[in-house]
């Protein structure tokens, strides 16, 4: 009798915690849905409401987080928020996540950023060069300083919109700050090796040669390629930047990376190629998904984000 007891206690806990776990994930999606809309004091409520179900709890701190950070009049809420969220992620995320950008300016940032590249020397293959990888992941969240602001603008005002066009000027800003700095940097450092600023720091100097001019991603992509054929770069960033290269050189590019909309269906696909059926041979010789991939992910994102079909 005490056995069924037990047992019947272990059923009805499991209802309890799965019953739970699905309001929590209700309200997620609840609250993505208004931070999507622009409603940040709704999609706080959601989250709080969230947080208090048992779960995953720093994912909803995360969120919470970054919205209160959305708001610059918020920023005790968001620093609170964080704090907890960082208990458990080892990712470097925090330190380049753009919706996280007023944030940076509060002398408490210093902190967050200590604490996660403190993770961050535990997990390089290599001598961790410390101050390059904190420049570059400051380089890597200005660079997107603007974005949920533009998406938002974009689906609630158009293309045509001022304030669009203000937001945008304000990113390019950003990202000319970016180039500058990324070229004192490479000349000092060299390009970043995976093994001694992680792969998520140096996206950032892949991210923003491939938005430079023409002259200046032709004068990197030896540096790059030799940097990936060694181990310590990452052969997506090199093909994006050949691709947009190519392209710009009146030359197909090589693998699919660069996209462009159908206007008779509004899905993005990718523009001229050579030898379109043996590209997944040649992107999988460099690590890459197949591009059937990486086409529904894009047209996802941008659906999302910008309310593209």
């Amino acid at each position: 009798m005490h056995a069924l007891h037990l047992r019947t206690f272990s059923i009805c806990l499991l209802l309890v915690l799965a019953s739970s776990a699905t309001a929590q994930d209700s309200l997620r999606v609840q609250g993505d849905s208004l931070r999507l809309a622009g409603d940040l004091a709704g999609a706080v409520e959601a989250y709080r409401e969230a947080v208090a179900h048992p779960g995953d709890d720093e994912a909803d701190a995360y969120a919470l987080a970054s919205t209160f950070a959305l708001q610059p009049q918020y920023p005790d809420s968001a620093f609170f928020y964080l704090d907890r969220a960082l208990e458990t992620e080892e990712s470097m995320q925090p330190l380049y996540d753009a919706d996280l950008y007023f944030l940076t300016e509060d002398e408490r940032w210093n902190q967050v950023e200590e604490r996660q590249l403190d993770k961050l020397a535990t997990q390089v293959a290599g001598p961790f060069n410390r101050a390059y990888a904190r420049d570059l992941l400051r380089i890597r969240m200005k660079e997107w300083g603007f974005r949920y602001h533009i998406m938002l603008a974009y689906r609630q005002l158009g293309p045509a919109s001022p304030i669009l066009s203000a937001l945008a000027k304000a990113m390019d800003e950003h990202h000319s700050a970016n180039e500058v700095e990324i070229r004192r940097l490479i000349q000092k450092h060299g390009w970043p090796e995976l093994s001694a600023v992680g792969e998520e720091a140096a996206y950032a100097a892949g991210n923003v040669i491939n938005h430079a001019d023409l002259a200046t991603r032709q004068k990197y992509l030896p540096l790059l390629k030799t940097v990936c054929e060694r181990g310590e770069g990452d052969w997506s960033r090199y093909a994006h930047i050949l691709d947009r290269t190519e392209l710009e050189l009146g030359n197909p590019q090589v693998y699919g990376t660069q996209m462009e909309q159908n206007e008779e269906t509004g899905r993005y696909e990718p523009r001229l190629m050579i030898d379109p059926k043996h590209v997944n041979e040649r992107r999988a010789e460099k690590g890459m998904e197949p591009i059937e991939t990486q086409l529904k992910r894009f047209n996802e994102n941008m659906q999302r984000d910008f309310g593209s079909k």
